[in-house]
């Protein structure tokens, strides 16, 4: 005969077997921010509970650019990281053991702007010559996607790179505009909706919107993949069912996106790091401006990379950028193959 005790030990043993099941797995994500409309799905999919559906719990490590942010995930202190697509690619030209596993945007999402005291003065990019331009951050070894973004920009209004001074200014708000009230730059590529809180507070005017991805497609020559969803070749090769459930959450939040008005989004970020109600007004402006900044899902589009690696290509620094293609990098799922 079996004893009470032995049963009730079962009992307890059983809960903590389901509790054990139950309990998510931590997923750690590093990105640029916060508060950076470029990012918006990786805080979104905390607020939407996207990773509680795939029984992940998301923890996020903010850096003010993303070679900032995939120096912490080379460096095992984070195992995913959103960054732009173009940074990515000069990390693994610089042998970083990077895989790129989906798109969660489809334009350049940036805004050239101009300080307050200089409109009328400088009317175009060609007249930023001899001036100082802020971009996000950059490491000795990997230039972000806005200092390449700025680059590309100088270079197509026949300008010499070395005529314009880049100087990194955080991905911040309070950084972009202590910067710029300082004079520290004279222009700024920054992200939304700080672009539009500054143009509303009469503090900068815009010179270059590549947030409407008509502009954005008509300057980079098609569909432009900003952010980027990443991890270490380690991480994909011996955990495909993480990488898997990440892409799901991720889809996941692009769906709802899709589902739910500009309204209903900002009202999911209100409690959001870097997403102030104060300022959602410039949030809400942008977001109803350009509803298809966002793809519906993060497979990757096939003309988007093709557009980003030409850019790639076209702002290359040495040789193992020149010739890195981006099918070394770019999967699917970890049991699929390069589009």
């Amino acid at each position: 005969m079996t004893s009470p005790v032995f049963i009730i030990n079962l009992f307890f043993i059983g809960l903590l077997t389901l509790a054990s099941a139950c309990r998510a797995q931590t997923v750690i994500l590093s990105v640029p921010g916060p508060g950076s409309l470029v990012y918006l799905p990786v805080q979104l999919a905390v607020a939407i509970e996207a990773d509680r559906a795939e029984g992940l719990e998301l923890q996020l490590r903010f850096f003010s650019g993303g070679p900032l942010a995939l120096r912490d995930l080379n460096g095992y202190n984070s195992d995913f990281a959103v960054v732009g697509l173009p940074a990515i690619a000069t990390a693994r030209a610089d042998k970083m053991p990077l895989f790129s596993i989906g798109q969660l945007s489809q334009s350049a999402m940036v805004s050239l702007m101009l300080r307050r005291d200089l409109k009328g003065k400088v009317k175009n990019v060609a007249q930023l010559k001899g001036r100082r331009v802020g971009v996000n951050t950059s490491t000795r070894t990997a230039r972000s996607t806005s200092q390449m973004l700025t680059e590309y920009l100088i270079k197509r209004a026949g300008i010499d790179e070395n005529d314009v001074q880049i100087i990194p200014t955080g991905q911040t708000l309070d950084a972009q505009r202590s910067a710029l009230k300082s004079k520290t730059v004279d222009a700024v590529m920054g992200d939304e909706p700080f672009a539009s809180e500054l143009v509303a507070k009469n503090e900068v005017s815009i010179l270059v919107d590549l947030y409407d991805p008509k502009i954005s497609s008509e300057l980079l020559g098609g569909p432009f993949v900003h952010a980027a969803l990443t991890t270490r070749e380690d991480v994909f090769k011996q955990h495909p069912q993480s990488v898997t459930k990440v892409q799901r959450m991720f889809d996941r939040t692009l769906q709802w996106m899709g589902q739910h008005s500009p309204e209903e989004i900002i009202a999911k970020l209100s409690q959001q790091p870097g997403f102030d109600e104060k300022n959602s007004s410039a949030l809400l402006a942008v977001l109803k401006l350009y509803p298809k900044m966002y793809p519906t899902q993060s497979a990757w589009d096939t003309q988007a990379i093709i557009t980003t690696e030409k850019f790639f290509h076209s702002m290359a620094k040495d040789e193992a950028e020149t010739v890195l293609q981006f099918s070394e990098f770019i999967r699917s799922t970890p049991l699929g193959n390069s589009p």
